[in-house]
């Protein structure tokens, strides 16, 4: 993964049992922007929903507001995962007559602008049939009740890492952390 990154540790957490934000200990000084994506090598945690000099407050995939571009790593369908305020997530908008297994990874689509693709998000714990789509619940990858450091995703727009036959014209914007020049945005 061809992205800037900063490694941070948890200063903090929201009040109550569901804790759905937490607190590091890096910020503005460090680079450190609202909606940069927050990651640990298990998976995805969430992404930075405020910034400070010195700290950063992180809202975690669990929680109902948040959310993430996602697909099925087997059939590479993509679905987004929200959260709900509790420990499971939740795979959205499957059709019922889709093929989904038990055990199947979820990860990254990448299409959210925020995460890399094929990042690890979870794994399908529970499939209900449902009315107009199935109920699929995800246990995230990232142990998301036991954080003790993360690392933070230092570009706001990841996407496609570049093959070797795409041209250099085409290169991510995290490419700029190598001194190359800014692309134009049309």
């Amino acid at each position: 993964m061809d992205v800037p990154m900063v490694g941070a540790r948890v200063i903090g957490a929201s009040p109550g049992t569901a804790s759905v934000t937490i607190d590091i200990d890096r910020g503005q000084r460090d680079g450190i922007k609202r909606n940069m994506g927050v990651i640990t090598p298990d998976g995805v945690v969430g992404k930075v929903i405020e910034s400070y000099a010195n700290t950063a407050q992180v809202l975690l995939l669990t929680d109902k507001d948040s959310g993430v571009g996602a697909l099925l790593a087997d059939s590479r369908t993509q679905h987004p995962v929200g959260g709900t305020g509790e420990p499971l997530l939740v795979l959205k908008y499957v059709p019922n007559d889709d093929n989904v297994n038990n055990g199947e990874r979820v990860v990254t689509s990448g299409m959210d602008r925020i995460f890399p693709r094929d990042l690890p998000v979870g794994t399908i714990v529970e499939i209900k049939p449902g009315n107009p789509f199935k109920q699929i619940r995800v246990r995230p990858a990232a142990n998301l009740e036991r954080l003790e450091e993360v690392i933070v995703l230092l570009t706001l727009h990841p996407l496609e890492l570049r093959t070797e036959s795409e041209p250099a014209s085409r290169q991510t914007p995290a490419a700029n952390a190598a001194g190359q020049a800014p692309l134009a945005r049309p």
